[in-house]
């Protein structure tokens, strides 16, 4: 005797991949609406820039989930798995590096603007002299918005964008370190007018943890502590910031920058490979 479905049967539809200038374009959107809007509307509001930067990062976050679904993940398949306790060790060496590199990216970028023109230099990198520096009192308020952005917001809705979605399709059409090259190059872009180079080297770095572990949790991980750090350094000690005018434009005043800039690269270089090795061994198991 047959039976009879009183519910016809759920298919599951085919996945639908999303392609890389489908976020970039919504990135692109919700920057320029966020901004374009507050400009308008929140003139007199104090450290509006915050605000924007909240509103983006909720704008990407609802985006991708509805990204996700078309591609038939959950958000929680889409981040990856959960980092195992023996990955303390390797993500502390990478945060190192990672500050230590985006410090000695900044000095050269520094030196050589001020080559060109001191004066732009100080405007563009705002720098300070000692004097200037002591004399900035630091409002609670100003650093408690700066942590939630800075440490919380912005590293996980960039590496959502960047690893999350342009290097994993990427990776899907070229080999990984074309993929990881092209990612960290759109990244810097959006980052022109911070530090390219530095902006660049840290995608790269990014891209190579979220392949090397799987998971979008590593990147996200080390990106807000590269910047909690940075960030304190620089409200701390002055870091980034206070800089000798008289000698900012002589390589003399930067050599231990110099020096620490060529380590890191020789460092990220193996990590480079070592990573690399690991994933193509990975890949090739046999289940």
């Amino acid at each position: 005797m047959s039976t009879i479905r009183l519910f016809p049967i759920k298919f599951q539809r085919p996945p639908v991949p999303v392609r890389v200038y489908q976020v970039i374009f919504i990135w692109v959107a919700a920057t320029l609406a966020w901004h374009s809007a507050l400009t308008y509307l929140g003139g007199d509001i104090p450290n509006v820039i915050y605000l924007e930067w909240g509103g983006i990062a909720i704008t990407m976050v609802i985006w991708t989930k509805f990204f996700v679904r078309l591609e038939n993940l959950t958000f929680a398949k889409f981040l990856g798995s959960k980092l195992p306790v023996s990955s303390i060790g390797e993500l502390s060496f990478a945060l190192a590096t990672s500050v230590l590199l985006g410090i000695a990216c900044w000095a050269l970028l520094v030196m050589l603007s001020a080559k060109v023109d001191i004066d732009w230099t100080y405007k563009h990198w705002g720098l300070l002299t000692i004097d200037e520096f002591q004399a900035v009192t630091w409002r609670p308020s100003w650093l408690v918005l700066d942590f939630l952005c800075g440490v919380i917001l912005v590293p996980i809705t960039e590496e959502i964008v960047f690893r999350g979605f342009v290097l994993r399709r990427l990776s899907e059409k070229y080999r990984l370190s074309k993929a990881i090259v092209i990612s960290s190059l759109l990244f810097a872009v959006f980052h022109i007018d911070q530090s390219f180079l530095g902006s660049f080297i840290h995608g790269v770095f990014f891209a190579l943890l979220a392949l090397r572990f799987g998971s979008l949790y590593a990147p996200m991980i080390v990106h807000g502590g590269y910047n909690a750090i940075v960030s304190m350094l620089q409200r701390g000690i002055g870091i980034s910031m206070v800089v000798d005018r008289t000698r900012v434009d002589s390589i003399d005043y930067w050599l231990p920058e110099m020096l620490l800039l060529i380590m890191c690269i020789i460092a990220l270089l193996g990590y480079f490979r070592f990573c690399l090795r690991k994933i193509r061994i990975a890949t090739t198991k046999p289940e």
